[in-house]
C-alpha cells in the first residue's frame, strides 16, 4: 500500500470524536481525508442536525480543499466512528459531480484487510450524473 494511504488513514482517525450539542446536533461519527493533486491534506467531519446544515464527511472535507483554492482530488478514505473504512455517501458523488471533479480518476480503499485502492466510479458505474460529463 502506498505510504499516502497511511498518511490519509492516520488524518481521519484524529478526527473521529462523535459529540452531541444537545438536542438537535451530532457531529464527528465519521470523518474523511483527501488527497489533491497538489498534494494537500484535507480532512473533515459528518455533521448530523434537524436543519439543513447536516453534511457528511466527504463533503466537509471537499468543502475545506476548495476553501483552499484546489479542486481536484487523487485519494480520499472515509472512515466511520468504528474506524471502519466505508463506501462514500450517494451525496458525495452527486457534490463531486456539481464542482466538476474528474471521479473516474479518483481512488479509495475500501477494506483495511485488501488495501487495493478502487477507483470511485467503479463503485457507482451507473451513476446518473456520468452522462453529462460525456456531453
Amino acid at each position: 500500500m502506498e505510504r499516502i494511504w497511511y498518511t490519509l488513514i492516520k488524518e481521519a482517525k484524529k478526527k473521529i470524536n462523535a459529540r452531541e450539542i444537545p438536542p438537535f446536533l451530532e457531529y464527528g461519527n465519521s470523518s474523511c481525508a483527501l488527497v489533491t493533486d497538489a498534494n494537500n491534506v484535507y480532512t473533515g467531519i459528518s455533521i448530523h442536525t434537524g436543519s439543513t446544515l447536516t453534511t457528511t464527511a466527504e463533503k466537509s472535507a471537499i468543502i475545506s480543499m476548495l476553501n483552499n483554492g484546489e479542486k481536484t482530488i487523487k485519494k480520499m478514505v472515509i472512515l466511520n466512528e468504528l474506524e471502519e473504512l466505508i463506501r462514500p455517501s450517494t451525496d458525495c458523488f452527486d457534490y463531486l459531480q456539481e464542482i466538476g471533479a474528474d471521479i473516474k480518476d479518483i481512488e479509495v480503499i475500501l477494506d483495511y484487510d485488501n488495501p487495493v485502492p478502487t477507483k470511485i466510479i467503479d463503485i457507482l458505474p451507473d451513476w446518473w450524473g456520468t452522462y453529462r460529463n460525456t456531453k
